[in-house]
């Protein structure tokens, strides 16, 4: 895992942080002003002790609204290759092994209301906008959160892809950051997605049809499956020479991470 300098919050604060979603940022900034990775298992323990202090036993969801918010603006803020984005994770898989915390209360839906894709989507009036390298850095803390098993939630993960690698690119467009967004899915959380493609979905009901729809791009049907498993596999390989180095790098390790999750499938 690429490690870079001390974390620094003041850009974070410039944006603006209601005084709960402070508290929340202290906690992590005070792990990271000393962490390593000697200390990252006790460090994540404390982190996970404060932040469940915050919470009080009636459990109010607005309570975990506000550490979800913070959670977010702390993971868009990281680059998507620091050490501290396993931190991150670190925390949660401790939390979520206790009662209040086991279930992410409300984090799904606040994810999905903060997930607005800058390569595309044009946003208006007071919606929440993230600039391409805030928006890779949340892709790979929301894809190792799926990887690590803590959620379930594939619909994100297949949206990525959908976008970074089903869909033809015109010199205009942010090619970059969309293939480096899907790459991150296929990096973190390879084992968990080929999974999916083998059992496939089953019959889908129409709504799933529609948000497991493929791109233009590839010719099968919705959902997850072997065969798109393979477009995607291929595509990365077409797309590399598009993007500059370090997303050729990101594309290079998701093709192995897939090679690797096939031949763990195989040998079991």
């Amino acid at each position: 895992m690429m490690a870079h300098e001390k974390v620094d919050f003041e850009a974070l604060r410039q944006n603006g942080l209601a005084e709960e979603e402070e508290r929340v940022v202290a906690i992590f900034e005070s792990a990271f002003a000393s962490l390593s990775e000697a200390t990252a298992d006790d460090a994540a323990k404390s982190t996970a002790l404060e932040l469940q202090k915050l919470v009080s036993p009636e459990l109010p969801e607005d309570q975990f609204e506000v550490i979800w918010q913070a959670f977010i603006s702390i993971a868009r803020h990281l680059h998507y290759q620091h050490e501290s984005q396993d931190f991150l994770i670190k925390v949660l898989r401790i939390l979520v092994a206790t009662e209040a915390w086991k279930d992410l209360p409300c984090l799904a839906r606040i994810m999905r209301d903060h997930w607005i894709d800058p390569t595309f989507e044009t946003v208006e009036g007071e919606e929440e906008t993230y600039s391409l390298s805030e928006w890779l850095s949340l892709n790979s803390f929301h894809a190792r959160l799926l990887g690590s098993g803590i959620v379930s939630w594939d619909n994100f993960a297949l949206w990525q892809l959908k976008h970074g690698l089903e869909q033809e690119m015109s010199a205009s467009e942010p090619t970059d950051c969309r293939v480096a967004v899907a790459s991150e899915w296929l990096v973190h959380a390879s084992p968990l997605l080929l999974r999916r493609c083998l059992e496939e979905m089953g019959e889908l009901n129409d709504l799933q049809k529609r948000s497991y729809s493929p791109g233009d791009l590839f010719p099968g049907y919705a959902g997850l499956n072997a065969e798109r498993w393979g477009f995607w596999k291929r595509r990365l390989a077409e797309v590399r020479p598009l993007v500059g180095d370090d997303t050729a790098a990101r594309v290079d390790l998701a093709i192995r991470r897939m090679t690797e999750a096939a031949t763990a499938i195989a040998q079991m």
